[in-house]
């Protein structure tokens, strides 16, 4: 995430300290009963009272200063964070604004400016004005992370990465900075790497949930269980209810294996990759499944059909389907996610859904689709029996898990946090809600640490 705000007024001291403002005082002779009524007086007030909590109170003391003194680049910047904390960010946005316009401009406020855009996902915006600051102000190491994560839901992984490297150079002690560090380094398969800047944010906190949880993922990826159970544990102690914690020590074997993933997890997943998801997949892992399994289930499509996309992500496969819908409608846990492929302009409709829950959409489809979501579900049997339901009679189903050889099992769970099913239990789970198999393949869906991820894909008809 984006780092703190600077609340710049907070430790504004306008007529010194010690020994200098009392000379001041006594200079200009202000009687008691005025000088508590100063700007100066009001903003040790109203500043103590922004450190407390008290935002209605800092804000009425903020705007009796401004009253006074209307160009007060601090404390318009102080205003405007009391109105970010309140969640009015039209208003945070004016007073920012105003401050950055001054002659000169208050410096300041181009950084919670900049942030403003971030909340707004108006990365690009927030970029311009972060690359105008780091010009001014190259060692700014705060500026330097939050601009590699502007980079990062843009997609530009490189980009992310070099200013992660700036924010760690300039702000060595940022813990915040090294995690995001790692990540990007992470994303680059620079795991060892990504592991060294994961512990040298826990050696700056060592109750870093984040920090834990990540290192704990790359010694998965490294094949040191033992140490990734350590520190999932470190983050269960911070947060005892962290349930993507407890989901990767289920994967690792040491608590009992759930029916699924939890909501949270996946959504924490999506949520976390929204800006990278299609260049890590499609060039990194080299995911193929949404073209794959289109081509399964082309001889059954017809025109004008009712398209349901199931964990749409992104929206990788609509433009296969596209031609053949009538009305496309994509589903996904992650919000973050759904803003991505609402930019496709693909979709009729987007919606955040939890497709464990109860499903209510307002008519049934022609066709239901999902790739590489049910590798996040062990127990299909609630997800196909919702699927079923939601098909008209004649309706089709087409969709991709993870190919388990043992069909003595239904499904397993792994270190990755996917499951694999057997093709038995999937060719059973059909049969048992209506569904008639019409197709079925083998295939490499994507590569994983350098190797092929075997697959199974499958269409099939409700009767």
């Amino acid at each position: 995430m984006p780092g703190a705000l600077i609340v710049d007024a907070l430790n504004f001291h306008p007529m010194g300290t010690g020994k200098k403002t009392k000379k001041a005082a006594r200079k200009y002779s202000i009687p008691s009963k005025r000088r508590k009524y100063t700007p100066e007086h009001l903003l040790k007030k109203a500043s103590s009272a922004h450190r407390e909590g008290r935002l209605a109170e800092a804000e009425k003391g903020y705007l009796e200063i401004l009253k006074k003194k209307p160009d007060w680049g601090a404390v318009l910047n102080a205003l405007g964070t009391v109105f970010m904390d309140q969640a009015q960010l039209d208003k945070a946005r004016r007073v920012f604004d105003k401050a950055t316009e001054l002659r000169p401009p208050y410096s300041p406020a181009y950084y919670n400016l900049a942030r403003l855009k971030q909340l707004k996902n108006d990365h690009k915006g927030a970029i311009s004005i972060y690359r105008t600051m780091l010009e001014k102000q190259p060692d700014f190491g705060q500026a330097w992370n939050n601009l590699g994560t502007a980079y990062r839901e843009t997609g530009d992984l490189d980009e992310a990465l070099s200013c992660f490297r700036r924010a760690v150079e300039f702000a060595p002690g940022m813990a915040e900075a090294w995690n995001n560090l790692g990540v990007a380094q992470d994303e680059f398969n620079m795991i060892q790497d990504a592991a060294k800047s994961y512990r040298k944010a826990i050696e700056i906190r060592s109750d870093y949930a984040s920090a834990h949880f990540n290192l704990g993922i790359s010694l998965q990826k490294l094949g040191l269980f033992k140490e990734a159970e350590d520190h999932y544990k470190k983050v269960l102690k911070t947060k005892p209810d962290d349930k993507s914690a407890r989901f990767m020590l289920q994967s690792l074997g040491t608590l009992e294996t759930p029916d699924a993933a939890p909501a949270e997890y996946v959504r924490r997943v999506f949520d976390g990759c929204a800006g990278t998801f299609e260049r890590t997949l499609v060039e990194n892992l080299k995911y193929k499944t949404p073209k794959l399994l289109f081509d399964l289930v082309r001889p059954y499509l017809t025109e004008e059909m009712t398209v349901l996309d199931l964990g749409c992500g992104t929206g990788l496969g609509s433009q296969f389907y596209r031609p053949f819908a009538k009305r496309l409608i994509g589903v996904d846990v992650s919000l973050k996610i759904l803003e991505k492929a609402a930019e496709k302009k693909i979709y009729d409709r987007l919606e955040a859904v939890d497709i464990l829950q109860d499903w209510e959409f307002p008519q049934k489809f022609d066709l239901i689709y999902s790739s590489d979501v049910f590798v996040y579900f062990g127990n299909l049997d609630p997800v196909i029996r919702s699927a079923s339901s939601y098909l008209v009679c004649g309706g089709i189903i087409a969709f991709s898990v993870e190919r388990l050889d043992d069909n003595s099992m239904g499904h397993r769970l792994f270190p990755s946090g996917r499951y694999a099913h057997s093709q038995a239990y999937i060719q059973d789970v059909l049969s048992r809600h209506g569904l008639h198999i019409l197709g079925e393949a083998k295939a490499d869906i994507r590569k994983e640490s350098g190797n092929q991820v075997k697959g199974l894909l499958f269409v099939a008809k409700k009767y």
